[in-house]
């Protein structure tokens, strides 16, 4: 199994881009980490599908909370109907590739969409959110590398548009 993410960047990110996890940049995460069987391209399709018919999604940043084991991970909520949608949508169209949730408090009913401050800054209260893009992050990308990559990002309203389906880091197509 592979694990994957999926998230609504704040600014546009680009396949292949690899980000350490205190220094992602600013997103709220649509699917909290997953792991499937399903390889980049088959979720990519996935992504695609329901980016087409989703449209660029305006929020604003809520109000500070403390998130993490330990309650010491600064967000801003963001309360969007858009958003719930959105990653209940993905809950419906990834059900084809049976997705095994990390954290299975964190999909569904217990999904709390927010942004999560990281070494690039954070959202502020009130901040207005122009959200335009997805983008499939592969959580485990091939050895030695140890940082999350952008493997797919897909335009809210056009579907995916670029995908690296074939990288080391793709599980095989299991539907032969």
């Amino acid at each position: 199994m592979h694990r994957y993410a999926i998230v609504l960047p704040l600014q546009p990110m680009a396949v292949g881009e690899r980000y350490a996890v205190r220094d992602w940049p600013l997103h709220i995460t649509v699917m909290p980490v997953f792991a499937t069987w399903s390889n980049a391209a088959q979720l990519a399709a996935s992504m695609g599908e329901v980016a087409s018919r989703t449209a660029p999604i305006s929020a604003v940043a809520g109000p500070g909370e403390l998130f993490g084991p330990k309650h010491d991970t600064p967000v801003a909520l963001v309360d969007s109907d858009e958003i719930r949608a959105l990653h209940k949508a993905f809950v419906e169209e990834l059900d084809i590739h049976v997705p095994t949730f990390r954290r299975p408090d964190f999909a569904g009913e217990g999904f709390r969409a927010h942004v999560t401050a990281t070494k690039r800054g954070a959202a502020e209260e009130g901040q207005s959110l122009e959200l335009t893009q997805l983008a499939l992050v592969d959580m485990q990308p091939e050895p030695g590398q140890g940082r999350p990559m952008v493997v797919a990002v897909a335009a809210l309203g056009e579907g995916a548009r670029e995908v690296e389906p074939n990288g080391p880091w793709s599980a095989p197509d299991l539907r032969r």
